[in-house]
């Protein structure tokens, strides 16, 4: 009797972990989400304040970061072009095919 009752306490131990890990993730969840609600709502008052410079700031701003991020990778052979390059490369091509 209380090898089985021991048995018992044990999968309500672990099934009380699992809840309490669940809850704690839900939490964590709506923590998020509240961030990022409130962090979109700012924006959306600065957008309002100050119009869209505002918005290409932090898009600028953004892409600097993330220019930063890969020049400090691993990859020694990266190579970023602009959008507007690209076209380029793409109207050049199209000339070419025109000529032969």
């Amino acid at each position: 009797v209380t090898e089985a009752e021991g048995r018992k306490r044990a999968v309500e131990l672990a099934a009380d972990a699992e809840l309490y890990a669940a809850e704690q993730e839900a939490k964590a969840r709506r923590i998020t989400a509240e961030a990022e609600a409130y962090a979109t709502q700012i924006v959306a008052q600065a957008l309002a304040e100050n119009g869209i410079e505002a918005a290409q700031y932090q898009v600028a701003l953004k892409q600097v970061e993330a220019l930063t991020a890969v020049g400090q990778g691993p990859g020694k052979q990266t190579i970023i072009l602009p959008a507007q390059a690209m076209d380029a490369f793409a109207d050049a091509f199209k000339m070419l095919k025109g000529r032969g």
